[in-house]
């Protein structure tokens, strides 16, 4: 039995990650702000600002090469990874989103990063060496 709407809710869930991270990446200054203390220098403002700049394009390239993936159909048509997938990237939305509206402290995004940006790119390099290396079908 496949369930037919697992293909457009990732598809869906994978855009708006993909959309909030680039949100953030071009109004991160307030998320900048927020993990420095109230007498920061200059210095540690770029510090800071590098390391979420740097958080950002990782999460942004891991999601686009999750995309890619998909819609290529190497992992389209896979059961758990596309249900990890997409528990993963409207998890990342979710916590996104309220990223954005309330102006979380930078910090807090790596666990999103880790959690939504990694864990499902770890399991979609796995599905493209199973599918295009091993010739297995996932």
């Amino acid at each position: 039995m496949r369930i037919t709407g697992l293909i457009p809710a990732r598809f869906l869930t994978l855009t708006s990650h993909l959309v909030l991270l680039i949100t953030i990446l071009i109004s991160r200054e307030e998320n900048v702000l927020a993990c420095l203390p109230a007498d920061y220098t200059q210095q540690q403002y770029k510090t800071r600002d590098a390391e979420f700049l740097g958080g950002l394009v990782a999460g942004i390239a891991l999601t686009a090469l999750e995309f890619i993936g998909f819609l290529t159909g190497v992992s389209m048509f896979t059961g758990l990874p596309a249900l990890l997938s997409l528990t993963c990237h409207s998890g990342a939305s979710v916590a996104l989103s309220y990223m954005v509206v309330d102006v979380w402290d930078c910090h807090l995004y790596w666990w999103v990063f880790g959690l939504a940006s990694v864990l499902p790119a770890v399991v979609e390099v796995l599905v493209f060496v199973n599918v295009l290396m091993l010739k297995k079908n996932v």
